[in-house]
């Protein structure tokens, strides 16, 4: 590893104790949800340390993802759904491939699904409540329950997605779930869930689902409003500091006029070897990090260095953490916690702990 760069520690003990947590308070399985290189934590680091802990089922959004994780042979034997519909060039692959179960994200997809051999025991059903993003059309729920019937189908399970309803609009969206798959035949599906993370703080669990399909709350990211006081961050983006000069005599910082910036309360600057092209935006500019139990203003955000305002107090060599309290993020840069993680890309190794 380079001298002075960042990583990004995952602490496995922070991620199974999410789990545990969650599994615990609601009385449900757990469907981890490891999309987007694990929301930014590492999709293998991730995958490996849920399997090590006897969690050995996961959903990605695209197959890709999917093929990511059986890279590692030790996981051969865990299941992953995948959301989003999978392109027909890749069923003879799929269908060789025990440890994949596609998601059917229309009633025609199921039916080319099943006619081109895909086992309905590997297939999930994904219902559509109008969120125009995909899934069965709730109009055509008479034909799939007829369909079902003539085919004799059983399937992995089938689920459905709340999003930006209210809260009296989300209950109703969960009591036409269950009527569907009462409907369909509940005992036609191993695994039934509809809730995401924040679903799961508004409304518990139900009765009828079987697992609840979590993923920012198992990596201890809360947004505004919705907190669990059991959950722990499971990542911290740390290194060292790369020097530390006094440009009190220089006219500019970097690429900037020190007469463009915002703060200019400051002794020295402070250089860390990280920046947007690692993933580390410029909107982390007049954010926050901390040095030595301190915090300390990020001042200029440039392709592979961050500089910031420092004082006498740091030296060459002091750690620093990036992102300190992840639920922040949105007061600091605007951004969304989700919008924020899968943005660090490979050049920084994603280290378990």
């Amino acid at each position: 590893m380079e001298t002075n760069s960042f990583i990004m520690e995952i602490s496995e003990k922070n991620l199974v104790n999410n789990i545990d947590y969650l599994k615990e308070k609601y009385k449900k399985n757990i469907l981890p949800v490891i999309k987007a290189n694990a929301y930014g934590h590492g999709i293998q680091i991730i995958a490996k340390a849920l399997y090590k802990n006897g969690y050995k089922e996961f959903s990605v959004a695209r197959l890709n993802e999917a093929i990511k994780i059986l890279e590692d042979k030790e996981l051969a034997k865990c299941k992953i759904l995948v959301f989003e519909t999978i392109d027909q060039k890749y069923y003879s692959y799929i269908k060789n491939c025990n440890s994949i179960v596609v998601t059917a994200n229309s009633f025609k997809e199921l039916i080319n699904l099943i006619d081109n051999g895909m086992p309905s025991k590997r297939i999930q059903l994904k219902i559509d409540f109008g969120f125009g993003r995909n899934g069965i059309d709730t109009s055509e729920i008479s034909m799939l329950k007829s369909y079902i019937t003539e085919k004799n189908l059983e399937f992995n399970g089938i689920y459905s997605h709340l999003y930006a309803t209210d809260f009296n609009e989300g209950k109703e969206l969960i009591n036409r779930f269950n009527e569907i798959v009462l409907s369909l035949g509940r005992e036609k599906f191993q695994m039934i869930h509809i809730q995401n993370s924040v679903g799961i703080l508004f409304y518990g669990t139900q009765n009828f689902t079987t697992h609840m399909r979590s993923g920012i709350f198992i990596y201890g990211l809360q947004e505004e409003g919705f907190f669990h006081e059991g959950l722990k961050q499971v990542f911290q983006l740390k290194g060292k500091v790369a020097g530390v000069k006094d440009i009190e005599e220089s006219k500019y910082l970097a690429y900037t006029s020190k007469d463009d910036l915002n703060n200019k309360d400051y002794k020295n600057i402070v250089k860390i070897k990280i920046g947007y092209g690692d993933g580390f935006l410029k909107c982390n500019e007049n954010s926050l990090c901390i040095i030595n139990k301190k915090t300390y203003k990020i001042l200029s955000v440039t392709m592979d260095n961050t500089f910031i305002a420092g004082d006498d107090f740091v030296s060459e060599g002091d750690e620093v953490i990036l992102y300190p309290d992840i639920n922040l993020i949105r007061n600091n840069t605007g951004m969304h916690i989700c919008e924020v993680l899968p943005l660090i890309n490979e050049r920084i190794e994603r280290v378990l702990k």
